[in-house]
This record gives structure tokens, sequence and C-alpha cells, in this order.
């Protein structure tokens, strides 16, 4: 069974969740736990927003930390939910349903080109 509470609350925003009527309630579906403690979707996003801005090289432009952070907002999602659409996760973060995909396509690529590599390679 998972813990519960009487009310959650994130470490970062200080925003708290529970029952109006004081029963205990597991954590949300779309809070986590992290080192931190417990966080909001939010806040879970903004922490990954940050942490890919925070690993862009010195010298990167405004335009390319905008892409550096659409992207990680973008790859959280997914890996968050891998089975939700393209459009649930363009809205969930501000983008075009073409952004989302395009990453998710990256993703996929890397690993799905590797065999068709080898096995061109062996004819």
């Amino acid at each position: 069974m998972a813990a519960s509470a009487v009310r959650w609350s994130c470490v970062r925003c200080r925003v708290s969740a529970g029952r109006i009527d004081g029963e205990r309630v597991a954590l949300p579906a779309t809070w986590t736990r992290a080192e931190e403690g417990t966080l909001c979707l939010s806040c879970s996003r903004a922490l990954a927003a940050d942490a890919a801005i925070e690993s862009a090289p010195d010298e990167s432009s405004r335009e390319d930390l905008t892409r550096i952070r659409r992207t990680a907002l973008i790859e959280f999602e997914i890996s968050r939910s891998p089975d939700a659409p393209n459009r649930t996760i363009a809205q969930a973060c501000r983008t075009s349903t073409g952004a989302v995909a395009a990453i998710r396509e990256a993703a996929i690529e890397p690993a799905a080109g590797a065999p068709e590599r080898r096995r061109r390679d062996s004819h």
C-alpha cells in the first residue's frame, strides 16, 4: 500500500494537496518523491528544465537556452507518460505537436537505426 498523509506539501513551492475532509490520501499521481522531498508536477518540470539550462554551454545564446529548456520539458513529459499522445504532451509543455514528434523521433532513431545499419553492413 502506498504511503498516505493528511496533506502533501511540495518542498519547492509549498503548494499542498489533500482532502477537504482531512482524511488521509495517497501521494497525488502526478507528484514525485525526490532527494529534495516531495515535489508537485509543476516543480518537477521546472527542475528538469533548470538542470538542462545549467548543463548548457556558457556561450549558449538566448535562443539556444530556450530550445534546450523546451527539449528538456518535452523529454521530461515523454519519460513521465510515454504513452501520452504528442498533442497532450505539447499542451502540457506549451509547444507544438511537431516539436514533440521530432524529439520523440530523435529519441527512437538511435536505437532503431543501429540494427538497420548492421543489416545493411552485413550484405
